[in-house]
């Protein structure tokens, strides 16, 4: 009996052992951009994304450090904006600040996503070995944070509030209220609301569903490929965010004739852009079947290809439409910017959006 015992139980250890090379491996499969999305909460509806290695590497960033001057940082910043890059984040003005107090910013982040919810909205920054993130849990502390009840090192939420905030330094985010550090991941969370906080770590730890559990969302981030910047709308939100509900009535109607002229279109259940590190732009729009997405390919293309309606001109005028196709579930454009010095990704995130209405 005791030779059976210690047999399942090596039997069960290698089962265990095996399970965890998997997990390893399909994460060690994920891009960046895939990691970032499994890291939001199930619940988020608008996830914007931004790889700031990327983002140095493209606006000449590089070289900065943790003693990089404020004309230095500024000026890194402000070329990243004229290219678009950095519309997708939420601690982008806070970056100098952040940089000097805290000792973690986008100067040395690896990315940044920003998901919001109806519950909470929460900021996830990736680092490598290079930044000390017990550090950064000593600077909390001397910057007035209450820690957590279990210590610094247990993941636990660093709590603030927004007038600890506001006297820290007056350009800091709301978000830096509430800070959860997870030195094993090399994630830094932020979050102004401190339920939110924790349980966004319990999604990061693999303790919660993350928002690739929702339906169409790892097809989607998988169709982003590898982006600079990425901005990626959930399930119906998509319809809420994009839809020509939010353009004005006439627009509305035009909206309506060019739809029905194209053939008609279904609702879609989701939507990412992404643009890419070369300023192109991935366009995904998920439908609930193959035969929505077969169906909606002209149709979307069609609209992608004439009046930029509720915006004002034409699409042609901003894009050139490289490649369409309908793969499963999902529409997929590949898009070329008719100029690199347009805010391509800002015009094709904010609604109303003809082409990936409902």
């Amino acid at each position: 009996m005791q030779r059976r015992v210690v047999v399942v139980a090596a039997a069960l250890a290698l089962v265990v052992a095996a399970v965890g090379a998997w997990v390893g491996w399909r994460a060690l499969e994920r891009t960046s951009y895939e990691q970032a999305v499994a890291w939001m909460p199930e619940s988020t509806l608008r996830a914007t994304y931004t790889d700031w290695a990327s983002v140095r590497s493209l606006a000449e960033g590089s070289s900065l450090g943790s003693s990089s001057t404020t004309r230095d940082v500024s000026n890194f910043l402000s070329r990243a904006y004229d290219l678009d890059l950095t519309s997708t984040s939420a601690v982008v003005d806070s970056t100098y600040a952040m940089n000097r107090r805290y000792g973690f910013s986008p100067i040395d982040a690896s990315w940044e996503m920003y998901g919001q919810s109806r519950e909470g909205a929460v900021v996830a920054m990736r680092f490598d070995d290079s930044v000390d993130l017990e550090g950064v849990e000593r600077n909390l502390r001397r910057l007035g944070y209450t820690p957590p009840a279990d210590g610094a090192g247990s993941g636990g939420v660093w709590a603030g509030s927004a007038d600890l905030v506001a006297t820290i330094d007056p350009t800091l985010t709301p978000v830096m209220q509430n800070v959860v550090v997870l030195p094993d991941e090399g994630v830094v969370l932020l979050s102004d609301n401190q339920a939110y906080a924790s349980s966004s770590a319990s999604v990061v730890t693999g303790d919660a569903d993350g928002l690739d559990s929702v339906e169409g969302v790892s097809s989607l981030a998988s169709a982003a490929e590898e982006p600079a910047s990425a901005v990626l709308f959930a399930s119906d939100f998509a319809c809420e965010a994009l839809s020509m509900a939010g353009a004005d009535e006439e627009d509305q109607a035009v909206a309506e004739d060019l739809i029905s002229s194209a053939g008609g279109v279904s609702p879609v259940a989701g939507v990412v852009v992404a643009m890419q590190p070369d300023r192109s732009l991935v366009v995904g729009m998920h439908f609930e079947s193959s035969d929505q997405a077969s169906d909606d390919l002209r149709p979307r293309v069609d609209l992608a290809s004439g009046e930029a309606v509720g915006q004002g001109g034409l699409f042609t005028e901003r894009f050139r439409i490289v490649e369409a196709a309908a793969d499963g579930n999902e529409i997929v454009m590949d898009l070329e910017p008719t100029s690199d010095d347009l805010p391509l990704l800002s015009d094709l995130t904010q609604g109303p959006l003809l082409f990936a209405t409902c």
